[in-house]
């Protein structure tokens, strides 16, 4: 049994600067945060510490790590840590107007990708680190094919993807773990 890891690094990162501007007593809860545009913009994650703890402290069976994420201008340093980390990147290239594109559908494919093809088998663990439900095709596909999926995710994490996980992964308590140092 392997664990198959799909992280959503722009879903993360993003939530994860609402969540810290919270714990930092910045502003009450993550809906006002969002409301308000109140994020702590420094904030950033340690790619390992992710790995690590998606993975409940035992990384000596990943089978695969997939991370997805726009690559922001001049920050190869970023994905190479990741790479360092034990991921494999995806970074498609923003659009003329600096937007991110392609990045939910490529998480999407890489873990279809793998359902369908046997990469991922009977026994292997699906952890997915996202929050939108605009991934919920992908959760539904994993039931369909008769496996279940962890979530890893911040708590305002989509309804629809925590009900239909195996177990949800709360990474609130981990805010401070998370934190690039």
């Amino acid at each position: 049994m392997g664990k198959c890891v799909y992280v959503d690094n722009s879903n993360v990162w993003i939530e994860g600067k609402y969540h810290s501007a919270v714990a930092k007593g910045m502003v009450a809860d993550v809906y006002e945060a969002h409301d308000n545009k109140i994020c702590d913009m420094p904030w950033a994650y340690d790619f390992g510490k992710l790995l690590d703890i998606v993975c409940c402290g035992d990384i000596s069976d990943i089978k695969r790590a997939v991370l997805y994420g726009s690559r922001p201008t001049d920050n190869d340093s970023l994905w190479n840590a990741a790479k360092k980390a034990g991921f494999e990147v995806f970074t498609p290239t923003r659009n003329a107007k600096n937007k991110e594109k392609r990045v939910d559908t490529g998480f999407d494919k890489e873990v279809l990708k793998d359902l369908y093809t046997g990469v991922i088998e009977p026994d292997d663990e699906i952890i997915l680190v996202v929050g939108d439900s605009d991934h919920y095709p992908v959760a539904e596909a994993i039931i369909e094919e008769g496996k279940r999926y962890t979530l890893a995710f911040w708590d305002n994490a989509s309804e629809l993807m925590k009900a239909d996980s195996e177990n949800f992964i709360s990474l609130n308590s981990h805010i401070k773990d998370l934190e690039c140092k």
